[in-house]
């Protein structure tokens, strides 16, 4: 396995390609070459090639450095040594040298060498516990199975002995699906996800498994994720190139102007007595004094530039990184800057996409609320819920011990003979049954611990055991029950496993009664079309779910259903079908869960609360007034988006709310038409929009299809152009890649371009962070996979706001002074060089040493404007928060800009001309004159270069608002070094 991106023999061709695809390098390049190779430098035939050569070898050094890590890090894992049984007996192997077939030997705490299929465990029913942190940085564990053909070895020997055919899908990237089927002793059974184990995971409270290597080295679904991460390029960066090429017109403007005057002089001066050759002079000798121009002029555009921007915004970094006031405590987590190439975006953005669970919410449930036979249990309501009812000025119930009392008026009615008593217990049977949690601990309801792929399962189990309903055991075929100190063992048969295309999961059970249930439980919007006909409480069911939704909550709806032996055996071979097909096993399993996930009977309904973060109102408040406009994108049903929208303070009472929901192209157009026209009767009123999944599916449909009809594009450019004129955007019941498609709708449609932000926590927010100019992670419940893919990683969203306004809006401005004064010592330095001409008859002659000269940019006004990039303030990080609208000049350009360089530049020659014209006054007769030695002007000009140093570190000393002993050093270390 190689992750390094060099070896010994290509490092120095990739790393001059990488370097050299810049265009500053390329240009010095050029300069390097013609000094090198003409007689037609004026500054020596090293002044380019010397600092150039310094600041390639500076950038190798770096990447060498950071390479070498890579390379330790490859050495550490290819040699670590693992057990592989060969011929009955264990012997060690290196990693890099397992190969497909082999049947390794994985002890407890030990991470796996390869993709594996499991073979057998020490434990009886074949079952294994690994930790996928490395994965996915999800720190639950989650339970594996043996082949069923296998899992009865216990020894090297019996597994040595195993022979049998593999046959599974190439491989792929696709982490959580496993297609395959293995033929032992002329039985063939399927091979999914549920036996394979991946590279990077670790067995967990297991003491061995056996595991047959079936992806090995870079075939691995570990390694074939692994990727280098997205470039983005900042806009500052891209501006600076167009920058740079105004400079370069300047600067060849400049050049003819030399060879111009070259050309005057020298046709006024032919007669003189000691340069003869000026009698002679043919046309090809004049115009090469452009040449000599265009090298003496080569430093208007800085050789130290990207040098200067790439430390100053790697100390921005480490600030960031080390940000007390950015570190969560409860769990630990600093923010962390994964790139600093985008720290000056973070001060311009226009647009911020937001998931909502795990990102405005914590991601931790809790069970609030149940609807069970036409009765709602859970009193109280919500931080959600309690600001619907301040909207609506009606009368908010309290909470705090009410909910113990409810749950024991629930418990009551399922001991007693109620005569809701059955579907009470039919529904926490189901909650308690139906599910993929892995318990662990002791057996007893106040030491055991529940470990759940989501944090909404393990709620509804911890629900159930709170009244009565205790789930106690698991093994790979059964889950086992403790109902009020009666144990219950229910056979799982068949598993319709959970996806964001099904939105629900169901289990076939086989009862302690023998009987063959159904257990489902979903979303609304997939489950009520499924229950059978003619069942009371349908539509009390639906209205207490959208009541549930205003208060926030997270809802689902259970239902189960009877089968009967001979349904469930046909069906049964259906599934088997399915689960053992090569090709489209995941659409053919769905289609197999179609078949018998009908005509449910209603059990109930749950609500699970996601409370807000803390600080999020006050984070979206600032940053609305910042300018931003913040769009939050959930999968979440529409009721419980809007309403956490007002939580939040995203939306506001006075806001008109715009809906489109659902509708086909032509009527979602008509509608987008007509609420732009009522927009333009009251421009001062603000407006929310709220649009779901299945509208977005029609407004979208130009972004996806390359030949999409021009009814659909209009459709999509008026649908942002609504959206645009709006405060407040809320999307739900969107799919993740429905997310990107709103950032990228957004980001390339909207002029000019904007810059875009997208905060997420889960993997359902890797597309949008990836997608937008800025993708900002936050490491929550859901694992670390959003901020693996992140550009920035926070814990909590209330932090993004310190993010933005202190960090983000300082760095834009740091680095715009960087560019800006960069060009402007350079300006301030080569102009004199011109201005020389006025001596030296235009004919390009050096005023400066050679080494003066290329000391410039890497010494003597290089340290200042880094340590000015890193720690610079115009105003307090306070300040910068309480009046947010100071944001808002990152958005508008205000501080980069041509005007702005423009400024800077004719600062540049208006302290040239003080600087060179008064020193000429002073000092031309006493350093050149009298002696007229052929070296007499490079003392004159050492004179004039003192004070260029002088006057570009006092220029930036003024530009200073937040002066450290630092900052004063960096400034006086240059003008120090000079004298020295």
């Amino acid at each position: 396995v190689t992750t390094a991106k060099y070896t010994f023999y290509s490092f120095l061709f990739i790393n001059l390609y990488q370097q050299f695809s810049r265009f500053a390098n390329i240009y010095f390049l050029v300069i390097a070459a013609l000094q090198l190779l003409t007689p037609l430098s004026p500054t020596g035939r090293y002044s380019t090639a010397a600092p150039l050569a310094l600041v390639l070898a500076a950038n190798m050094v770096r990447e060498i450095w950071e390479d070498s890590k890579r390379h330790k890090d490859d050495y550490e894992v290819n040699n670590r040594v693992i057990e592989v049984i060969r011929g009955g007996r264990v012997v060690e192997e290196l990693w890099k040298n397992l190969k497909v077939g082999d049947i390794v030997w994985v002890k407890k705490g030990t991470e796996f060498p390869a993709d594996l299929v499991q073979l057998a465990s020490s434990d009886e029913s074949g079952g294994s516990y690994i930790d996928t942190c490395n994965l996915d940085g999800e720190t639950n564990l989650k339970i594996k199975s043996s082949l069923s053909l296998t899992q009865d070895a216990r020894n090297h020997s019996q597994i040595s002995k195993t022979r049998g055919l593999f046959e599974y899908e190439p491989p792929n990237k696709r982490l959580y699906t496993f297609v395959g089927k293995v033929t032992i002793d002329q039985q063939t059974i399927p091979v999914d996800n549920d036996v394979v184990l991946l590279r990077g995971a670790v067995l967990r409270n297991t003491k061995w498994i056996y595991g047959v290597v079936v992806y090995a080295g870079k075939q691995t679904k570990l390694l074939m994720n692994a990727r280098a991460a997205q470039l983005k390029m900042s806009n500052v960066e891209r501006l600076t190139n167009r920058i740079l090429a105004a400079v370069l017109l300047f600067e060849l403007i400049m050049c003819s102007l030399g060879c111009i005057g070259n050309a005057i002089w020298a046709k006024g001066n032919k007669t003189t007595w000691y340069m003869p050759y000026l009698e002679s002079q043919s046309t090809a000798e004049v115009l090469s004094s452009w040449i000599t121009y265009f090298i003496l002029l080569n430093n208007y555009l800085p050789i130290s530039l990207y040098v200067s921007m790439e430390l100053a915004k790697l100390g921005q970094k480490v600030l960031i990184d080390n940000d007390v006031e950015m570190y969560h405590a409860k769990s630990d987590t600093p923010a962390l800057a994964r790139t600093s190439n985008l720290n000056e975006e973070l001060g311009q953005i226009e647009y911020i996409f937001s998931d909502k669970t795990g990102t405005l919410t914590r991601n931790e449930m809790e069970f609030r609320k149940c609807f069970i036979v036409n009765t709602s249990y859970g009193f109280g309501t919500t931080e959600i819920g309690a600001s619907m009812a301040m909207r609506q000025k009606g009368e908010m119930k309290k909470d705090p011990a009410e909910a113990d009392a409810d749950a024991t008026i629930a418990q009551k009615r399922i001991e007693s003979n109620h005569p809701d008593s059955r579907a009470i217990r039919d529904f926490f049977r189901n909650l308690s049954v139906s599910h993929t949690v892995v318990p662990e601990g002791e057996p007893q309801p106040n030491k055991i611990k529940y470990q759940a792929e989501s944090p909404d399962e393990g709620a509804l189990v911890s629900a159930a055991k709170c009244l009565g309903f205790f789930y106690c055991e698991k093994t790979a075929k059964t889950h086992t029950v403790d109902v009020f100190g009666q144990r219950e063992t229910y056979e799982i048969l068949n598993v319709n496993k959970f996806n964001s295309t099904r939105k629900r999961m169901s289990c076939v059970v086989k009862t302690p009664e023998n009987r063959l249930m159904l257990y489902i439980k979903g979303a609304d919007n997939v489950m009520l079309d499924r229950l059978a006909p003619g069942q009371s409480y349908i539509h009390e069911t639906a209205d207490m779910l959208k009541s549930y939704a205003q208060e926030g909550l997270r809802t689902l709806v259970i239902g189960q259903r009877e089968i009967s032996e001979q349904e469930w055996r046909e069906w049964d071979k259906v599934f088997r079908h399915a689960a053992s097909s090569l090709v489209d096993r995941e659409d053919k399993l769905m289609d197999a869960a179609e078949m018998i996930e009908r005509d449910i009977t209603l059990v109930g309904a749950t609500a699970i609360e996601d409370k807000l973060q803390i600080g999020v109102p006050d984070a979206i408040s600032t940053l609305a007034m910042a300018g931003i406009k913040i769009w939050v994108l959930t999968g979440d049903k529409q009721e419980t988006a809007e309403n956490i929208g007002f939580a939040c303070n995203l939306i506001k009472e006075e806001m008109k709310r715009i809906y489109l929901l659902e509708g086909d192209t032509d009527t979602i157009k008509r509608s987008v038409i007509q609420e732009m026209e009522d927009m333009k009767k009251t421009p001062d009123k603000e407006h929310c929009l709220i649009v779901d999944g299945k509208a977005l599916l029609e407004i979208m449909r130009a972004q996806e299809e390359k030949d999409a009809s021009s009814d659909s594009l209009d459709l999509m450019l008026s649908f942002l152009d609504l959206a645009k004129k709006c405060k407040a955007v809320v999307a739900c019941r969107v799919s993740p890649d429905q997310k990107r498609q709103i950032v990228a709708m957004v980001k390339h449609n909207v002029k000019p371009y904007p810059m875009t932000l997208a905060i997420g926590d889960g993997a359902n927010d890797v597309p949008m962070i990836l997608e937008a100019s800025v993708g900002i992670g936050i490491s929550g419940n859901e694992g670390m996979q959003a901020v693996r893919s992140s550009d920035y990683a926070i814990a909590q969203f209330r932090f993004l706001k310190r993010l933005l306004l202190v960090h983000g809006r300082s760095n834009y401005k740091r680095v715009s002074v960087v560019v800006m004064y960069s060009l402007y010592k350079n300006c301030t330095l080569v102009s004199t060089l011109f201005a020389f001409g006025t001596y030296s008859g235009w004919t390009g002659t050096a005023l400066f040493d050679a080494l003066m000269l290329a000391g410039f940019n890497v010494g003597w006004a290089f340290f200042g404007v880094i340590i000015f990039g890193t720690i610079e303030n115009d105003v307090s990080p306070t300040a910068a928060i309480a009046y947010p609208q100071l944001y808002m000049s990152g958005q508008q350009q205000r501080d980069f800009n041509m005007r702005v360089l423009l400024r800077w530049f004719l600062t540049g020659i208006y302290h040239t001309v003080i600087c060179f014209f008064i020193a000429s006054a002073i000092f031309m007769n006493m350093t050149v004159k009298p002696t007229w030695a052929e070296d007499g002007h490079v003392v004159f000009g050492t004179i004039v270069q003192q004070s260029i140093i002088a006057v570009v570190n006092l220029k930036l000393l003024i530009e200073t608002n937040y002066l450290t002993n630092y900052s004063l050093f960096s400034y006086v270390l240059g003008w120090l070094l000079f004298v020295l």
